[in-house]
């Protein structure tokens, strides 16, 4: 059962952490804003896609033939939803439009996660 759940949490940790991050900065952002409109969602969904499309381009040249790539261990403990959550938190309501405050507040989840991620991955390869 310890393999197998080991197995299991290892296949999950970047998907969930990622869910986590979106549905948290999707919940503070209308905590924040109020509800969405139509066209507030689909800049929140925009935003979350602008923002993984454009770190993807960054890192395109170093992606395998095939997904998924593998990961060290340590990502399993992936804590960086909390530093998204926060980052959402952080960004000042007032300084954007309503509309941009949606697209921002998944963008900068979004880039937060993976940032964060990729940093903690080139860690703890360069210790190895």
């Amino acid at each position: 059962m310890n393999n197998a759940i080991g197995r299991v949490t290892s296949i999950l940790s970047i998907p969930y952490g990622y869910t986590v991050t979106l549905w948290s900065a999707g919940a503070l952002t209308v905590t924040r804003l109020g509800p969405p409109s139509t066209l507030d969602v689909l800049l929140f969904v925009l935003g979350a896609v602008t923002a993984f499309v454009a770190l993807a381009g960054v890192g395109r040249t170093h992606l395998d033939a095939e997904v998924p790539m593998r990961v060290p261990a340590v990502v399993v403990m992936n804590l960086f939803p909390i530093l998204a959550a926060l980052g959402v938190i952080a960004f000042p309501v007032g300084a954007v439009s309503r509309s941009v405050g949606y697209f921002t507040g998944s963008f900068l989840a979004t880039a937060t996660y993976v940032v964060c991620l990729a940093g903690l991955i080139r860690m703890a390869r360069a210790l190895r």
